[in-house]
């Protein structure tokens, strides 16, 4: 039986909003280190935009559509540029048959917000088996996972959703697998499964070019989709949905293969040495990693105290709610987490002075 949900009408919180923070703390703007988000804070370098880029509209006959299939593996026919994939993650419920879909509890709390706003009846799932039973028992006709996830950083094995999809597809229904963080281990990509490069029918990719490439700004992601569904999403988007800033460093950006590559590892050894530093100082909390955020788990209280200890030291970042509390709004039973974004180089000896001086081993 589904559990009723009441979506709240406000808009959900997001890292990233230092104005928000500095009301909050009495502290300006410019004074914080902002660690709220999973964005890379290492971007690719962008090189003067000319002129006529600022001056004339997007061309969706570039070769952005080339470079981007290329660069995810697919066919241009199959893939689709959009404004961020939030754009994707609000229009796709609504292009779906209203049913039930299964979504996990902890996980970026926009894709349970709009499912439901769309219609869809939430199941929610903890953990892969949790999942398969849900789909296998035909309680739900689709099916959303953030691999790796935003931000437990769990990551599902390419065969356990095939074997999802597969039972999917004979509902006549969706998967769609957000791998807006999988730039940096793109070896789980479920791309690189794509048969002769189609994508099968009932399999939707969102992919991102904010985090990894630390363009968050530019608002660039993509949909990987068979050609129908790529068609009817199209017609939901606006003809300049990408502006033309964005198309023209987005392919340049993915074409700079010596720069993915340095920067993969930067940030695989970036985050390790970031967790076993922030581990040190909190043995109390359980920690998880991801190549661009480190996680921190505990209970609401411990959660809170530490978001406020950090916030009057002007550093931010981000307190979270699991996505099931957070839409049906029941307090905290699933816990809470501290996300941590990666620190630029720079920072770092100022940050870790800080933090040592909370002492926060108490916590």
């Amino acid at each position: 039986m589904v559990e009723p949900v009441n979506v709240s009408p406000r808009r959900l919180l997001h890292g990233g909003a230092l104005e928000r923070a500095s009301a909050e703390f009495a502290i300006k703007s410019e004074q914080w280190i902002d660690l709220s988000t999973g964005i890379s804070p290492n971007s690719w370098p962008v090189p003067v935009v000319p002129e006529q880029v600022w001056r004339i509209l997007p061309d969706a006959n570039d070769d952005l559509l080339a470079t981007a299939a290329s660069y995810y593996g697919c066919q241009e026919s199959e893939l689709l540029p959009i404004s961020g994939s939030q754009l994707a993650i609000e229009q796709i419920p609504q292009l779906v048959k209203a049913g039930s879909v299964a979504m996990p509890v902890w996980g970026y709390a926009e894709h349970s917000y709009r499912w439901q706003l769309a219609g869809h009846k939430i199941h929610w799932y903890s953990d892969y088996q949790h999942l398969e039973k849900l789909v296998n028992s035909g309680q739900v006709n689709s099916a959303v996972v953030i691999n790796p996830n935003n931000p437990t950083t769990e990551l599902f094995a390419q065969d356990q959703l095939l074997r999802i999809l597969g039972v999917l597809q004979g509902e006549q229904g969706q998967l769609l697998v957000d791998e807006a963080f999988m730039d940096s281990c793109t070896q789980h990509s479920l791309c690189n499964l794509l048969p002769d490069q189609y994508c099968p029918r009932g399999l939707i990719i969102l992919r991102s070019v904010g985090k990894f490439f630390g363009l968050a700004g530019m608002r660039l992601g993509f949909v990987i989709a068979s050609r129908d569904f790529i068609q009817r999403l199209e017609q939901q988007i606006s003809p300049w949905a990408v502006n033309h800033m964005a198309r023209w460093v987005g392919q340049r950006a993915l074409t700079d293969f010596r720069w993915q590559q340095q920067q993969r590892q930067r940030l695989l050894s970036r985050s390790k040495a970031w967790q076993r530093h922030l581990q040190t100082l909190l043995p109390t909390f359980k920690w998880f990693r991801s190549d661009c955020f480190v996680t921190a788990f505990a209970n609401h209280e411990q959660c809170e105290c530490l978001y406020r200890r950090l916030g009057q030291s002007a550093i931010l970042v981000r307190l979270l709610c699991s996505a099931r509390d957070g839409l049906h709004n029941t307090g905290h039973c699933d816990g809470a987490a501290i996300r941590f974004g990666l620190p630029l180089k720079s920072h770092e000896p100022l940050i870790f002075e800080k933090l040592r001086a909370l002492k926060m081993e108490r916590l």
